[in-house]
């Protein structure tokens, strides 16, 4: 796919790049060639119809599709400037500096403190710094004021909008660079997506979030940038456009982006 979206992002501030990315499960191929630039501290959201491929292609950034035997990856995806599937690459360093949320929220069966704690903890960091760590997560995360009297509760026994920000808030905890979400707002009251939406926003500041979302209307009100996927009669999936919000849902290129951006599809 023709792309002048990346010749107009500065290569400086590129921060993950992918060229000819392509997934298998087995014998079957599942996204095809996806080349494309994400700058730094920006919100990309990656759109399209179920079963495009968005949530094979978001794993790939931090090499979750290794947990998967039958997953193959070729191509290159490089994050500031080096190969993350390279032999050299630690795919447990990746995942810590490359972080990902998930669809459903998936607090570990820990107290509010060890949830966010855990990272820090089995990275070494010293002990004198855990606790400012947690506080700054749950801080950066919108949830401290929450829980700063439950956090010795069990992380399961908050609300799941709570537990997602607890999520976030663990993926915090390591300093990563980028953020994955796949969904996260998906099972979630509109008053929690809200203050998600609100969260991913203010967290943009400081770290890039790659963002899944079937919401076109969620996707329009946060990202920065749209990358929109589609899959055809071989259920392959695709990147058929990546731009700026304004171009991708006030003047698409492709006619298939406006027929989905405008639910004449999807």
């Amino acid at each position: 796919m023709s792309n002048n979206l990346i010749d107009q992002i500065d290569s400086k501030q590129v921060i993950l790049n992918t060229v000819d990315l392509s997934v298998f499960y087995g014998q079957t191929k599942a996204v095809s060639n996806v080349t494309f630039s994400v700058p730094r501290n920006k919100i990309i959201a990656l759109i399209g119809p179920s079963g495009c491929g968005k949530s094979t292609l978001i794993r790939c950034f931090n090499r979750m599709n290794d947990l998967i035997p039958s997953a193959k990856v070729s191509g290159l995806v490089e994050y500031n400037g080096n190969s993350i599937y390279s032999d050299q690459a630690d795919p447990t360093d990746i995942r810590f500096k490359i972080g990902m949320v998930f669809q459903k929220p998936n607090p570990f069966p820990k107290t509010i403190f060890e949830n966010v704690a855990f990272g820090p903890k089995i990275n070494g960091f010293p002990k004198k710094d855990i606790e400012e760590i947690v506080f700054n997560s749950l801080k950066k995360s919108a949830l401290w004021d929450e829980v700063k009297d439950r956090l010795n509760d069990n992380g399961l026994d908050l609300s799941g909008g709570q537990q997602q920000r607890l999520c976030i808030a663990r993926a915090l905890a390591v300093n990563p660079d980028i953020i994955l979400m796949d969904e996260p707002a998906s099972a979630l009251d509109p008053v929690s997506t809200s203050k998600l939406e609100e969260l991913i926003q203010n967290l943009s500041k400081n770290v890039t979030i790659i963002i899944v979302t079937h919401n076109m209307q969620q996707a329009t009100r946060i990202c920065d940038y749209a990358a929109v996927m589609m899959a055809g009669q071989e259920r392959i999936g695709e990147l058929i456009e990546y731009g700026t919000n304004d171009s991708v849902f006030g003047n698409p290129k492709d006619k298939r982006t406006e027929d989905y951006v405008t639910g004449r599809i999807g």
